[in-house]
């Protein structure tokens, strides 16, 4: 990534430049080039820097965030390296690809060590996946849902447990 398409990311996501301006100013149109767009997460990925990562992954939103980033935003719910994902989690809730329940899976089995950053409790953070799970809705993703209903960890199981008994209604 160049000096000028960072600057030009933190511009637009700091509020001092509009989209419409970010578009026409970005040196290639990330609205159509997405596979462009996953090339640079993963190369931010590759290169183990937090600060090119979490400027790059902003992308994803800018570009608009389709079924395309699923790979890539799965890998980046259990990176890390960054502080964005509550916002992958929720663009995740929002794709609905079955391809996320195992790194689901793998968040909900961390102990949200990793998410220690957002300084909020279990619950909060299990919200994130519930509503994840219950948006893919495949049998599993519900069954990770029954599975985690039994944790051990009070926030994680009362969250599954709501969430469940929305399926029902």
């Amino acid at each position: 990534m160049t000096e000028k398409e960072r600057n030009l990311i933190l511009e637009v996501s700091g509020g001092r430049m509009t989209r419409d301006e970010f578009y026409r100013q970005f040196p290639w149109d990330i609205r159509q080039l997405k596979d462009h767009v996953i090339t640079e997460i993963k190369e931010a990925i590759e290169r183990d820097d937090p600060e090119e990562l979490e400027l790059v992954i902003s992308l994803i939103w800018l570009s608009g965030a389709d079924d395309r980033f699923a790979d890539v935003l799965n890998e980046l719910l259990i990176n890390r390296n960054h502080r964005s994902h509550q916002v992958v989690a929720k663009t995740i809730q929002d794709i609905k690809s079955p391809s996320s329940v195992p790194f689901i899976r793998q968040a909900l089995q961390s102990n949200f060590d990793y998410l220690e950053y957002t300084c909020s409790e279990s619950d909060a953070i299990a919200k994130w996946f519930s509503w994840a799970l219950y948006s893919i809705g495949t049998n599993d993703a519900i069954e990770l849902m029954k599975e985690y209903s039994k944790s051990d960890n009070q926030g994680i199981r009362d969250e599954m447990i709501y969430r469940l008994g929305k399926l029902k209604t």
